[in-house]
């Protein structure tokens, strides 16, 4: 049979970690001073073990929620534990904080909910408020429930923290990690009480959260691929370069800042995976909307080349539509290099020629513009030629008829 493991033996990181920070100084010693009479009995310290318990929510009384564990355990949480207000039927996680004097009932708090605490009803795994009374090297000193406590500096937050000064005469919400009332030995963790916050952040908002939402968030991180952005506590979304903006993006920073709020919509939830998609551009108007009424086939337009490839020219219109001028529409002769007379980030003006709205693509033409100008032009010679040619046979009759009839000193018949 497999010994059964202390209940207070702390994890081997964490007693690595307390006694690089206090040397040949026991956790004991930093914490000794306690009163003897303070200290329960082995029996008072084992009811300690294990009192963390799923329950089902069987009812909800004024401002508290009943649970029933077994037939036989049922407990009460206050709704001030609860971040949402919670259901009848719901199952969910609780801390046993004790039994309420005179009733067959538990006191009840959720994982990362702090609870108001004495010595008798502290427990490992529940989340109480601290006062940092001073530092060393290693960590934290605190107080919790009139009792010394220990807080290892890689537990007081979940990134990495250095400068401890800051946090000494504050009060943090911490979780107990390890405790043995007989010794007087508690080591508490603000980083277990914060992720135990952000998984329960976590699972509210997956229950609630659907593709198609807009939501408020906060830049946390930026990668050449996107952004991470907050949504709550510990809730992550990636906005992907490729949402951000209508128009291409080279640059997330072009676009977004750390520490930025912004608001973007759900692309689509896995909750099983984990992973939340957002956009940005999604928020604003679809510019590809109304391109078959700004840009109808025939029309001419200014547009910004933004790259060229061997087979052509892209050319912006406006933010978030593009156009491809085909090498062979570059011009009226022959292009052999597209750069020859497409340079990036010079302006061109084109024709559109093909508008394809199913695959969002315009078709534009240089030679298509070239061509039709001259032809216009052409029309126009040719109608200046027909008046030219009307005015003058015109002149050519009356002139006739004014030799024929009058000669130079005009008609006879006092009509010239």
């Amino acid at each position: 049979m497999t010994p059964k493991k202390d209940v207070f033996e702390l994890d081997p990181e964490l007693e690595r970690e307390i006694k690089a920070a206090l040397g040949d100084e026991s956790l004991e010693d930093l914490l000794e001073g306690e009163e003897a009479q303070s200290k329960p009995s082995a029996a008072a310290a084992a009811e300690q073990e294990d009192r963390t318990r799923t329950g089902t929510i069987v009812a909800i009384h004024r401002d508290e929620a009943i649970v029933e564990f077994t037939a036989k355990d049922q407990g009460i949480c206050s709704l001030d534990q609860f971040k949402k207000p919670p259901a009848v039927g719901e199952r969910r996680e609780f801390i046993i904080v004790s039994r309420i004097p005179g009733e067959a009932l538990f006191r009840l708090v959720l994982p990362g909910g702090a609870a108001k605490t004495d010595w008798d009803s502290l427990a490992k795994g529940m989340t109480v408020e601290a006062m940092v009374k001073g530092k060393n090297t290693g960590g934290l000193e605190l107080e919790v429930a009139g009792h010394r406590a220990f807080m290892p500096v890689s537990q007081i937050d979940t990134a990495r923290v250095e400068e401890l000064e800051p946090y000494v005469g504050t009060k943090l919400r911490a979780q107990v990690v390890e405790l043995d009332k007989q010794r007087g030995r508690i080591v508490l963790s603000r980083r277990a009480a914060l992720e135990a916050e952000a998984q329960e952040n976590r699972r509210r908002m997956f229950e609630t959260l659907e593709a198609g939402q807009e939501h408020p968030g906060v830049v946390r991180r930026i990668e050449k691929f996107g952004a991470f952005v907050e949504l709550a506590p510990g809730v992550d979304g990636l906005l992907h370069v490729s949402d951000m903006a209508w128009a291409r993006v080279k640059d997330p920073h072009e676009i977004v800042q750390i520490g930025q709020s912004i608001t973007v919509k759900v692309l689509k939830v896995d909750a099983e995976e984990g992973r939340i998609s957002l956009g940005l551009k999604q928020v604003s108007g679809d510019p590809w909307r109304e391109v078959e009424l700004k840009y109808p086939i025939g029309s001419q337009h200014t547009g910004t080349v933004t790259r060229t490839e061997a087979y052509g020219a892209f050319v912006e219109l406006e933010p978030g539509v593009e156009g491809l001028v085909h090498v062979s529409q570059l011009g009226t002769d022959r292009v052999r290099r597209v750069e020859d007379v497409a340079r990036t980030g010079t302006q061109i003006t084109v024709q559109v020629v093909e508008v394809d709205m199913q695959r969002r693509r315009i078709g534009l033409s240089v030679r298509a513009m070239a061509e039709a100008q001259a032809a216009a032009a052409e029309d126009t010679a040719r109608q200046e030629a027909r008046q030219f040619l009307k005015t003058s046979q015109q002149a050519h009759a009356m002139q006739s008829l004014m030799s024929k009839f009058g000669g130079e000193g005009g008609l006879k018949g006092g009509i010239g």
